[in-house]
């Protein structure tokens, strides 16, 4: 539908623009389309399209904001991963900053309680 939709506006815009026939042929498709989009069969199915928008927009919008807020957790725990193995080998680090239990610390925003999940000791091994 969709397919013959596109079809049939790109066939009346051709037809538009390449007809010699002026400005008469134009103001009777013009008026041929404002009759087809006042329809009731149009109007109808416009109707139950902004009826299902406005049913689903709420539920989408949670969605939304919810991939959102996990998108700017993995990213942020990226860059403090992508910061954290910048830090040299031979530094030693607090055990207490180390998660060493394979925890996974995404709700909490990507770090542990105690810190960054990154092991620097690991490296040196």
């Amino acid at each position: 539908m969709k397919a013959k939709l596109l079809f049939g506006t790109g066939l009346a815009a051709g037809y538009v623009l390449g007809s010699r026939s002026g400005r008469a042929a134009y103001e009777k498709l013009k008026a041929r389309a404002a009759g087809l989009w006042e329809s009731k069969p149009v109007q109808d199915k416009v109707a139950a399209a902004t009826e299902a928008v406005k049913e689903k927009a709420p539920e989408v919008s949670s969605q939304l904001t919810e991939a959102a807020r996990r998108a700017g957790t993995v990213i942020s725990s990226a860059v403090r991963r992508d910061d954290a193995a910048d830090v040299p080998a031979d530094v030693v680090s607090d055990p207490a900053l180390n998660d060493t239990t394979g925890q996974d610390w995404s709700d909490e925003g990507g770090a542990t309680p105690a810190g960054p999940s990154t092991n620097v000791d690991a490296a040196k091994h």
